[in-house]
């Protein structure tokens, strides 16, 4: 008999609880945020003088291209970051929208130079490192 008084008072102080959470009003209206992202797997960065172009997974079986001005580095407000690759993950790149407009794209790479994601592209080809804004097709 002891027991179910002591079951009954707890499973009432727990319905208690819950009643007096649901009406808690919330100190901060929920925001949905304007930003947004893509992810997309990087195979290859290949620097060139002027920009670097990007070798990158299109669909499922496709390698999609795309440059980045290497102005966008060094101008403000930064179009392009880096971030340094953990241990154990693949090259990958992250393209930030705000409002549904180009944002900024963050290359998560390797920081040796050395590794294979790396590479050099023809000096002798023409890149189109003059424009300001980022069109990928994922």
């Amino acid at each position: 008999m002891k027991k179910f008084f002591v079951i009954s008072a707890l499973l009432l102080a727990a319905s208690l609880f819950t009643v007096s959470a649901e009406d808690r009003e919330y100190k901060y209206e929920f925001q949905e945020s304007n930003l947004t992202y893509k992810n997309v797997t990087v195979y290859k960065v290949l620097d060139h003088r002027e920009a670097y172009v990007v070798m990158y997974a299109k669909g499922h079986r496709e390698v999609g291209n795309v440059t980045i001005p290497k102005k966008w580095y060094k101008e403000s407000p930064h179009k392009l970051a880096f971030r340094p690759l953990p241990t154990g993950m693949s090259p990958y790149m992250t393209v930030l929208y705000k409002s549904g407009e180009f944002s900024q794209v963050i290359l998560t790479m390797p920081v040796n130079r050395g590794n294979p994601a790396w590479g050099i592209a023809d000096s002798n080809v023409q890149v189109d490192a003059n424009k300001d804004t980022f069109d990928i097709v994922y």
